[in-house]
């Protein structure tokens, strides 16, 4: 039984501050009497639409349950799913690119409208886990999911169990079916991979385009093509130049 913990956070101008914790299972259709995670995330939703002080800050894992805390370390328990934000110009065409990812993966995954503390249109995909998992598995885990995506523009942070996904009255949810994260054989299968990557490049605008090794071909105004001159032509050339600099002109007949 795959169970999430959904924690909410109110959200201030400076801070954070814990309102409240669910816990609910990935599939909705589970034997024991368990909700659906779907099913409490777009009713949270909803009340957002009907309430202006409903908590607008999300996360998937569990944390201490005072009204003093807020969404630092000291606070946090373990996590119960991997969320990833991202960011995009056009962000249905980052949610497709997202899901086809996780898809030909193989893994259940749950996508969503977000956005940035300063409201800038984001959006998460958010993997469930056959267990929690502490700190450490969080951040290794994060990072190796980041770079199975192989997705940019990712939010900042998002490798630390602290960040926080920010929802409106106008999120929209998708659950898809697949399999579930076994967390620690995951991290037993990639123990020798990415442990040199810097999970920040995935927040940069996408991969360097590769620098051309030949000259182009280029097309002279009276449609002729005008081909990239010869090693020899190149030297000639040079010569010419360097002659011309000290005022030496040798005309060609």
């Amino acid at each position: 039984m795959t169970k999430i913990t959904l924690t909410r956070f109110n959200v201030s101008p400076r801070s954070y501050s814990y309102q409240d914790c669910y816990r609910a299972c990935f599939d909705p259709n589970a034997v024991e009497n368990c909700p659906g995670i779907l099913g409490y995330m777009d009713g949270l939703i909803q009340l957002m639409g009907k309430f202006t002080d409903e908590p607008a800050a999300w996360s998937f894992g569990e944390w201490k349950g005072s009204k003093a805390a807020n969404n630092h370390a000291e606070f946090w328990l373990s996590a119960s799913a991997i969320g990833l934000e991202y960011r995009g110009k056009d962000l249905s065409a980052k949610a497709a690119a997202l899901h086809e990812k996780a898809e030909a993966l193989g893994y259940a995954h749950i996508i969503f409208d977000s956005m940035t503390r300063k409201c800038e249109d984001t959006v998460t995909i958010v993997f469930p886990l056959t267990e929690a998992i502490n700190e450490g598995q969080y951040a290794r885990l994060a990072k190796v999911l980041m770079s199975e995506l192989d997705e940019y523009l990712a939010a900042d942070g998002n490798c630390a169990m602290t960040h926080l996904f920010h929802v409106h009255e106008r999120t929209a949810v998708q659950r898809f079916d697949g399999a579930v994260i076994a967390p620690k054989a995951k991290i037993k299968e990639t123990a020798k991979l990415y442990q040199s990557m810097d999970p920040n490049q995935y927040c940069a605008g996408g991969k360097r385009a590769v620098p051309h090794l030949v000259e182009p071909t280029y097309t002279s105004h009276d449609g002729l093509f005008e081909w990239a001159p010869s090693e020899a032509e190149k030297a000639q050339r040079t010569a010419d130049e360097l002659l011309a600099s000290i005022g030496v002109d040798l005309s060609r007949n």
